[in-house]
Protein backbone atom coordinates (compact mmCIF):
# COMPACT_ATOMS: atom_id res chain seq x y z
CA UNK A 1 0.00 0.00 0.00
CA UNK A 2 1.55 3.31 -1.06
CA UNK A 3 1.73 6.16 1.41
CA UNK A 4 -0.66 9.06 0.80
CA UNK A 5 -0.99 12.52 2.25
CA UNK A 6 -2.14 12.62 5.88
CA UNK A 7 -5.85 13.10 6.45
CA UNK A 8 -7.10 16.09 8.43
CA UNK A 9 -7.97 14.74 11.89
CA UNK A 10 -9.84 17.76 13.30
CA UNK A 11 -9.81 17.56 17.11
CA UNK A 12 -7.49 14.52 17.07
CA UNK A 13 -4.69 16.35 15.25
CA UNK A 14 -1.43 14.46 15.93
CA UNK A 15 0.56 17.67 16.20
CA UNK A 16 -1.47 18.65 19.25
CA UNK A 17 -0.37 15.62 21.23
CA UNK A 18 2.83 13.98 22.25
CA UNK A 19 3.34 10.59 20.53
CA UNK A 20 2.92 7.58 22.74
CA UNK A 21 5.81 5.18 22.85
CA UNK A 22 4.81 1.70 21.80
CA UNK A 23 5.63 -1.22 24.11
CA UNK A 24 8.71 -3.22 23.18
CA UNK A 25 6.71 -6.25 22.09
CA UNK A 26 4.74 -4.10 19.62
CA UNK A 27 7.80 -2.65 17.87
CA UNK A 28 8.02 -5.57 15.58
CA UNK A 29 5.75 -8.30 14.27
CA UNK A 30 6.56 -11.86 15.36
CA UNK A 31 7.82 -14.20 12.68
CA UNK A 32 4.70 -16.33 12.76
CA UNK A 33 2.47 -13.25 12.30
CA UNK A 34 4.82 -11.75 9.74
CA UNK A 35 4.00 -14.52 7.25
CA UNK A 36 0.30 -14.12 8.02
CA UNK A 37 0.14 -10.34 7.68
CA UNK A 38 2.38 -10.10 4.66
CA UNK A 39 1.53 -13.00 2.35
CA UNK A 40 3.56 -13.34 -0.79
CA UNK A 41 0.69 -14.54 -2.99
CA UNK A 42 -0.94 -11.54 -4.76
CA UNK A 43 -4.28 -13.35 -4.95
CA UNK A 44 -4.21 -13.98 -1.21
CA UNK A 45 -3.36 -10.32 -0.58
CA UNK A 46 -6.28 -9.26 -2.76
CA UNK A 47 -8.60 -11.62 -0.89
CA UNK A 48 -7.50 -10.28 2.51
CA UNK A 49 -7.85 -6.68 1.43
CA UNK A 50 -11.32 -7.44 0.10
CA UNK A 51 -12.27 -9.13 3.38
CA UNK A 52 -10.89 -6.19 5.35
CA UNK A 53 -12.97 -3.84 3.26
CA UNK A 54 -16.12 -5.89 3.82
CA UNK A 55 -15.72 -6.37 7.57
CA UNK A 56 -13.89 -3.20 8.62
CA UNK A 57 -14.34 -0.62 5.85
CA UNK A 58 -13.22 2.22 8.12
CA UNK A 59 -9.75 0.65 8.38
CA UNK A 60 -9.55 -0.38 4.75
CA UNK A 61 -10.19 3.18 3.54
CA UNK A 62 -7.48 4.76 5.66
CA UNK A 63 -4.02 5.60 4.48
CA UNK A 64 -0.82 4.28 5.98
CA UNK A 65 -0.26 7.56 7.83
CA UNK A 66 -3.75 7.41 9.29
CA UNK A 67 -3.17 3.88 10.50
CA UNK A 68 0.15 4.90 12.05
CA UNK A 69 -1.57 7.76 13.87
CA UNK A 70 -4.16 5.33 15.23
CA UNK A 71 -1.39 3.18 16.61
CA UNK A 72 0.54 6.07 18.10
CA UNK A 73 -2.27 8.02 19.79
CA UNK A 74 -4.47 6.11 22.23
CA UNK A 75 -7.31 8.67 22.36
CA UNK A 76 -7.51 8.75 18.58
CA UNK A 77 -7.54 4.97 18.43
CA UNK A 78 -10.24 4.81 21.13
CA UNK A 79 -12.37 7.38 19.37
CA UNK A 80 -12.14 5.44 16.13
CA UNK A 81 -13.00 2.17 17.90
CA UNK A 82 -15.99 3.78 19.61
CA UNK A 83 -17.28 4.90 16.23
CA UNK A 84 -17.25 1.41 14.71
CA UNK A 85 -20.67 0.04 13.84
CA UNK A 86 -19.90 -3.28 15.53
CA UNK A 87 -18.89 -1.58 18.79
CA UNK A 88 -21.93 0.68 18.76
CA UNK A 89 -24.18 -2.32 18.14
CA UNK A 90 -22.54 -4.21 21.00
CA UNK A 91 -23.01 -1.28 23.37
CA UNK A 92 -26.61 -0.87 22.26
CA UNK A 93 -27.27 -4.53 23.01
CA UNK A 94 -25.48 -4.17 26.33
CA UNK A 95 -27.67 -1.19 27.21
CA UNK A 96 -30.84 -3.03 26.21
CA UNK A 97 -29.83 -6.07 28.27
CA UNK A 98 -29.12 -3.89 31.28
CA UNK A 99 -32.47 -2.14 30.92
CA UNK A 100 -34.26 -5.47 30.61
CA UNK A 101 -32.47 -6.84 33.68
CA UNK A 102 -33.47 -3.77 35.67
CA UNK A 103 -37.07 -4.14 34.50
CA UNK A 104 -37.15 -7.80 35.51
CA UNK A 105 -35.62 -6.92 38.87
CA UNK A 106 -38.35 -4.32 39.46
CA UNK A 107 -41.02 -6.86 38.51
CA UNK A 108 -39.56 -9.41 40.91
CA UNK A 109 -39.37 -6.87 43.72
CA UNK A 110 -42.93 -5.72 43.12
CA UNK A 111 -44.12 -9.35 43.25
CA UNK A 112 -42.33 -10.11 46.52
CA UNK A 113 -45.40 -9.61 48.74
CA UNK A 114 -47.61 -11.64 46.43
CA UNK A 115 -45.05 -14.44 46.26
CA UNK A 116 -44.76 -14.47 50.06
CA UNK A 117 -48.56 -14.77 50.38
CA UNK A 118 -48.60 -17.57 47.82
CA UNK A 119 -45.83 -19.38 49.70
CA UNK A 120 -47.78 -19.12 52.97
CA UNK A 121 -50.91 -20.35 51.21
CA UNK A 122 -49.02 -23.32 49.77
CA UNK A 123 -47.68 -24.16 53.24
CA UNK A 124 -51.22 -24.14 54.65
CA UNK A 125 -52.46 -26.34 51.83
CA UNK A 126 -49.60 -28.77 52.45
CA UNK A 127 -50.54 -29.01 56.12
CA UNK A 128 -54.19 -29.57 55.20
CA UNK A 129 -53.21 -32.24 52.67
CA UNK A 130 -51.05 -33.91 55.32
CA UNK A 131 -53.98 -34.01 57.75
CA UNK A 132 -56.23 -35.45 55.03
CA UNK A 133 -53.64 -38.10 54.28
CA UNK A 134 -53.47 -39.10 57.95
CA UNK A 135 -57.26 -39.28 58.10
CA UNK A 136 -57.29 -41.42 54.97
CA UNK A 137 -54.89 -43.90 56.55
CA UNK A 138 -57.14 -44.04 59.63
CA UNK A 139 -60.23 -44.71 57.52
CA UNK A 140 -58.43 -47.41 55.55
CA UNK A 141 -57.43 -49.11 58.81
CA UNK A 142 -61.00 -48.87 60.11
CA UNK A 143 -62.25 -50.36 56.87
CA UNK A 144 -59.80 -53.25 57.18
CA UNK A 145 -60.87 -53.82 60.78
CA UNK A 146 -64.53 -53.90 59.71
CA UNK A 147 -63.72 -56.38 56.96
CA UNK A 148 -62.01 -58.85 59.26
CA UNK A 149 -65.28 -60.44 60.62
CA UNK A 150 -66.44 -60.88 57.03
CA UNK A 151 -63.36 -62.54 55.62
CA UNK A 152 -64.01 -65.69 53.54
CA UNK A 153 -62.45 -67.92 56.18
CA UNK A 154 -64.58 -66.54 59.01
CA UNK A 155 -67.77 -66.63 56.92
CA UNK A 156 -67.07 -70.22 56.00
CA UNK A 157 -66.57 -71.11 59.66
CA UNK A 158 -69.84 -69.43 60.57
CA UNK A 159 -71.61 -71.40 57.83
CA UNK A 160 -70.16 -74.63 59.21
CA UNK A 161 -71.33 -73.72 62.69
CA UNK A 162 -74.80 -73.00 61.31
CA UNK A 163 -74.92 -76.39 59.56
CA UNK A 164 -73.88 -78.11 62.76
CA UNK A 165 -76.43 -76.14 64.79
CA UNK A 166 -79.29 -77.01 62.41
CA UNK A 167 -78.37 -80.69 62.53
CA UNK A 168 -78.31 -80.69 66.33
CA UNK A 169 -81.56 -78.74 66.49
CA UNK A 170 -83.31 -81.27 64.23
CA UNK A 171 -81.94 -84.21 66.27
CA UNK A 172 -83.03 -82.59 69.53
CA UNK A 173 -86.55 -82.03 68.21
CA UNK A 174 -86.77 -85.65 67.02
CA UNK A 175 -85.53 -87.04 70.36
CA UNK A 176 -87.94 -84.86 72.30
CA UNK A 177 -90.84 -86.02 70.15
CA UNK A 178 -89.88 -89.68 70.43
CA UNK A 179 -89.39 -89.44 74.21
CA UNK A 180 -92.99 -88.46 74.85
CA UNK A 181 -94.85 -91.20 76.80
CA UNK A 182 -98.36 -89.79 76.60
CA UNK A 183 -100.53 -90.22 73.57
CA UNK A 184 -99.69 -87.96 70.69
CA UNK A 185 -102.50 -86.27 68.91
CA UNK A 186 -102.60 -86.06 65.16
CA UNK A 187 -102.37 -82.27 65.12
CA UNK A 188 -99.27 -82.39 67.33
CA UNK A 189 -97.74 -85.01 65.07
CA UNK A 190 -98.39 -82.89 61.99
CA UNK A 191 -96.73 -79.87 63.66
CA UNK A 192 -93.68 -81.95 64.50
CA UNK A 193 -93.37 -83.30 60.98
CA UNK A 194 -93.72 -79.83 59.52
CA UNK A 195 -91.13 -78.39 61.91
CA UNK A 196 -88.72 -81.27 61.40
CA UNK A 197 -88.99 -81.01 57.61
CA UNK A 198 -88.19 -77.30 57.76
CA UNK A 199 -85.18 -77.96 59.99
CA UNK A 200 -83.86 -80.70 57.75
CA UNK A 201 -84.50 -78.61 54.64
CA UNK A 202 -82.51 -75.73 56.08
CA UNK A 203 -79.81 -78.18 57.17
CA UNK A 204 -79.39 -79.75 53.73
CA UNK A 205 -79.49 -76.34 52.02
CA UNK A 206 -76.83 -74.95 54.34
CA UNK A 207 -74.76 -78.13 54.06
CA UNK A 208 -74.77 -77.95 50.26
CA UNK A 209 -73.82 -74.28 50.38
CA UNK A 210 -71.07 -75.09 52.88
CA UNK A 211 -69.61 -77.79 50.63
CA UNK A 212 -69.58 -75.44 47.63
CA UNK A 213 -68.00 -72.67 49.68
CA UNK A 214 -65.39 -75.01 51.14
CA UNK A 215 -64.45 -76.27 47.67
CA UNK A 216 -64.23 -72.69 46.36
CA UNK A 217 -62.17 -71.63 49.38
CA UNK A 218 -59.70 -74.47 48.87
CA UNK A 219 -59.35 -73.57 45.18
CA UNK A 220 -58.69 -69.92 46.09
CA UNK A 221 -61.87 -68.44 44.64
CA UNK A 222 -65.20 -67.81 46.36
CA UNK A 223 -66.85 -65.90 43.53
CA UNK A 224 -70.44 -66.92 42.83
CA UNK A 225 -70.86 -68.78 46.14
CA UNK A 226 -73.42 -67.13 48.46
CA UNK A 227 -72.05 -67.14 51.99
CA UNK A 228 -74.64 -64.83 53.52
CA UNK A 229 -76.38 -66.24 56.54
CA UNK A 230 -79.54 -64.19 56.03
CA UNK A 231 -82.68 -66.13 55.29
Amino acid sequence: MSATSPTVLSEFEPSARQPTALPPYETRVPEAMNNYNLPSDPLLITEKVQRLGEQFPTFANKSADDLEDLLRFEDLFQAHIDGLEQVQLMRTLEYELREENERLAEVNLSSEDELRKMRDSVAELQMFASSLTSRLYELVQEHLDLQKPYSPMLLLQRLRDEVKGLDEQADTAARAFMAKEEAIESAECEDFVKTYKQLRLRFHSSEARCRLADAAYRSGSLSGVPLSLDR
